[in-house]
Parts: C-alpha cells; sequence; structure tokens
C-alpha cells in the first residue's frame, strides 16, 4: 500500500486516495485542526519545513483546484524537498500512448485519449475528457464534463469550466479561465476569461 501526504484536506480526493490503496498518512491543512474524516492533521503549511525531517520521505499530493494556489504550493512543498506523486482513478480511461507527468490527479470517469500530453501537476476532475494529440500544460485544472478535442494545446495555470468544449487544433494561452458550459471556437491568445457560446472574452 503506497503511502502518501495530502497538501490540503479535500474529501474527493481522500476518497480517491481510498478507491486506490493509498494509505494517507497525515494531511497538511491551514484550517482544519487535528484530523479530518479520520486522518491526523499534522500541521499546517508553516508547518512543512520542520516536519520534513519525519514526513519528507513520504510523497506528497496537492489537492486544491484552484490552478494558482496549486503552483504555489508545488512550488513551496517541492522547494523544501518534497516529492510529488500522482493519484490516478482506476475508473479512469488512459491510453497506453498518452504521457502522464508527475503530481497529476485524475479522478473517476476521465479519458485521455491516445499521444495527449497531462503535464506536471494537473488536474482532471470527474469525466473530463481529453482527446487525442491534445496537451494539458502544468497546474491546469479540467472541471467536470469538459471536452478537449484533439491537437488542442492549453498553457499553463489554466481553468476550463464545467461542461465547456475546446474545439480541435485550437491554442489556449496561460493563465486562461474558460467559462463553464462555453464552446471554444478560435485561439485564446492572452490572459483572460471567455464566456458563452462561441466564447467571448469578459469585459
Amino acid at each position: 500500500m503506497k503511502e502518501v501526504l495530502l497538501v490540503g484536506g479535500f474529501h474527493e480526493i481522500i476518497e480517491l486516495c481510498e478507491s486506490i490503496d493509498f494509505n494517507i498518512i497525515g494531511i497538511y491543512d491551514n484550517t482544519i485542526k487535528e484530523s479530518y474524516l479520520g486522518y491526523p492533521i499534522i500541521g499546517s503549511d508553516a508547518d512543512a519545513k520542520n516536519l520534513f525531517n519525519v514526513f519528507g520521505h513520504i510523497p506528497i499530493v496537492v489537492t486544491p483546484d484552484d490552478p494558482t494556489l496549486r503552483r504555489k504550493l508545488v512550488n513551496y512543498y517541492c522547494s523544501i524537498g518534497y516529492k510529488l506523486t500522482s493519484v490516478i482513478s482506476r475508473k479512469s480511461i488512459i491510453s497506453k500512448s498518452s504521457k502522464i507527468e508527475e503530481g497529476v490527479i485524475i479522478q473517476d470517469f476521465c479519458n485521455i485519449s491516445a499521444n495527449s500530453v497531462i503535464e506536471r501537476s494537473v488536474k482532471l476532475n470527474s469525466c473530463a475528457n481529453v482527446m487525442h494529440d491534445s496537451v494539458v500544460g502544468r497546474y491546469s485544472t479540467i472541471a467536470p464534463n469538459a471536452v478537449i478535442l484533439g491537437r488542442v494545446k492549453i498553457g499553463e495555470n489554466c481553468y476550463i469550466g464545467a461542461n465547456s468544449t475546446l474545439l480541435p487544433n485550437l491554442t489556449v494561452t496561460d493563465d486562461v479561465t474558460v467559462g463553464a458550459g462555453a464552446v471554444v471556437t478560435k485561439d485564446i491568445e492572452k490572459s483572460c476569461v471567455v464566456i458563452g457560446s462561441p466564447a467571448r472574452e469578459l469585459k
């Protein structure tokens, strides 16, 4: 049974870890005290450095949905010396020709198609669909039921909202938020929020 630490007490990720027989040794959390769902809160982010000698050999799972927060936490914990591990649901379908980098979270019923790349510390929520030859950049979050069609390149630190669709052959730059239900029909070349169908920048 693989041992892990969670950065952030999030019940969805706790249940995901349990479903794949990961042993949660403890949780770092800034707001929850003592224990959560039966697992010990070992400290806050501020305690992570002092506790590295005790827990540093155990890989971490960084749980927050928010890409900016997740990037900040990944960089902070890795600078101390903690190592990332991925948590991947057995209920998801992942092509043998895809590439999954470290620190990735893939929840139930996701589909990762042929030759796709899921970069470091990406989070794919339930039923996210990443089709062939697509790239999801570091720290980005794909919300439930979002569809990334073929040969789409998503930059770093993006949030792709629930039930949104990105049409084939598009490029989305870094730090973009795609609103829930949006349909992206053309490249997004600057950091912004887009909404609607077809998606347009929110002023």
